[in-house]
């Protein structure tokens, strides 16, 4: 329980909160190459990187009739378990929200895997618990869209300039 109570997720939780929380979820494996999640699916759950390393791949170039994506349009970000991430929680709210990258299993990798319907019954039965990690779940989402934003100014500056050319 140690490494998976230093998750984000957890933070501001005490042990026998954590404890509640991680009862509710599930463990699954996957291989080495297995895509855990693919973009532009749906689905109603939340991953924790319990063990291994993993990409999160994101198309930059929207798919145009005929075109054919290389790897140079996507953007890859590599992360291992001693980061202590979740991904995948806009799902806990909206299962028909599409995914907005590809988690692929880059080594042998654990996740535990929390259910909306899980989820929600967190929320209802432990509003302690539920509280603290709905802020933690907004945090993050705050953080990536304030990321994203900076990306999306980067990338307008720079079409603004190649105009000018």
């Amino acid at each position: 329980m140690s490494a998976v109570s230093q998750n984000s997720l957890f933070l501001g939780l005490n042990d026998d909160q954590i404890e509640y929380v991680l009862s509710s979820m599930t463990e699954k494996r996957f291989l080495s190459g297995e895509i855990i999640i693919r973009e532009n699916s749906t689905g109603n759950t939340m991953y924790l990187l319990k063990k291994g390393e993993i990409s999160i791949e994101k198309e930059l170039i929207p798919l145009i009739e005929g075109y054919k994506p290389g790897p140079d349009d996507k953007k890859m970000i590599r992360l291992n378990d001693s980061q202590n991430i979740f991904f995948g929680e806009m799902s806990l709210f909206d299962p028909t929200l599409k995914r907005t990258a590809t988690v692929n299993a880059l080594t042998d990798t654990e996740v535990l895997i929390l259910k909306a319907d899980d989820f929600e019954k967190i929320l209802s039965e432990r509003k302690d618990i539920g509280v603290i990690v709905l802020k933690n779940i907004a945090l993050k989402l705050s953080r990536t869209l304030e990321t994203s934003n900076i990306e999306l100014s980067k990338m307008i500056t720079a079409f603004t300039l190649s105009l000018k050319l």
